[in-house]
């Protein structure tokens, strides 16, 4: 808006302290445990996308990480083995014995890396996330193998993005097969962490008995919706459609959910719709009992689920 009339300056002003008042009144549930007016509890975990994101953050007051992004590490240069086994390693022991969900490397979209990704036409679609990986599987090896020797500091899980087919899931987890078996026989310590997928293509939410075997799934909001929608996320001029809580995303998000029960799987969510209270209680309604947040929202979330009535 620009030059905003006197009238403007005072509505965003009103709008302003009212957040403020809702976030300052929202702190008093940051230390306490997420439960519902029914007493139903719900795990917040939170959201990073670099390691030193957790020195602001009191491990008490969020049930582990839900999403950890590995973007930040591939720069202008490929990052070796070494640097990612630090940066795995530093989260896993603040986190204690609580969950560090790491996702594998989720580069092309909207996030490009010099060397790695390619020029696409239309890069939401093409060649991004696990087709990348498994691409150049010289790249996610070195990866995995980070990732492997970082599993004994801590209670990782490890999620590859983008999954489309079980068959990537299938090769994914056969290359951590092979990087873990080649480490022991180096006598390299290493541990084999629960691997699970991310739910943001369409085919995985509306069929998800193809991927039983996974050890959980993890509804990445954001790049689900928009798929559904067909309303990019980064286009102003669609936004208004580019809503999670309108019924054709929350009734695959309530068939993930169900599944996941029926099949003994755990769900969660970590797209940015976990942290927005307007949200929250449609989640939970689909049945959702694990979000994870940006650390600035674990104080809001919670208090929005402690507004819901289930």
């Amino acid at each position: 808006i620009l030059a905003p009339s006197r009238a403007e300056v005072e509505a965003f002003r009103r709008k302003s302290s009212s957040f403020a008042a809702r976030r300052d009144r929202a702190e008093t549930f940051l230390t306490r445990p997420a439960v519902t007016k029914a007493g139903t509890a719900v795990r917040v975990q939170v959201n990073i996308a670099d390691p030193s994101d957790v020195d602001s953050i009191d491990v008490s007051t969020c049930d582990g990480v839900g999403l950890m992004r590995t973007e930040f590490l591939f720069g202008k240069t490929l990052p070796d083995e070494e640097t990612q086994y630090r940066a795995y390693r530093k989260v896993l022991e603040w986190a204690e014995d609580r969950p560090v969900t790491i996702r594998t490397v989720d580069a092309g979209g909207d996030k490009p890396v010099p060397g790695f990704t390619v020029e696409e036409g239309n890069p939401f679609l093409g060649l991004r996330g696990i087709r990348l990986s498994l691409a150049r599987p010289e790249v996610f090896r070195v990866q995995i193998r980070a990732l492997l020797r970082a599993a004994i500091h801590g209670n990782l899980k490890v999620m590859f993005p983008m999954i489309a087919v079980v068959d990537e899931y299938q090769r994914a987890a056969a290359l951590f097969a092979e990087e873990k078996a080649a480490l022991a026989a180096r006598g390299v310590a290493q541990k084999m962490p629960p691997l699970g997928i991310m739910v943001e293509v369409p085919s995985v939410a509306i069929a998800p008995e193809a991927f039983a075997e996974v050890a959980f799934l993890s509804i990445g909001s954001n790049d689900l919706t928009q798929y559904v929608m067909a309303a990019a996320r980064d286009n102003a001029s669609v936004a208004h459609l580019n809503s999670i809580r309108h019924p054709a995303v929350l009734r695959l998000i309530a068939s993930v959910a169900a599944f996941g029960r029926a099949q003994k799987i755990p769900v969660s969510l970590c797209g940015d719709a976990g942290g927005d209270p307007a949200a929250i209680p449609a989640l939970i309604e689909a049945g959702l009992r694990d979000l994870s947040v940006v650390p600035a929202q674990l104080a809001m979330a919670k208090a929005a689920i402690a507004d819901v009535s289930i």
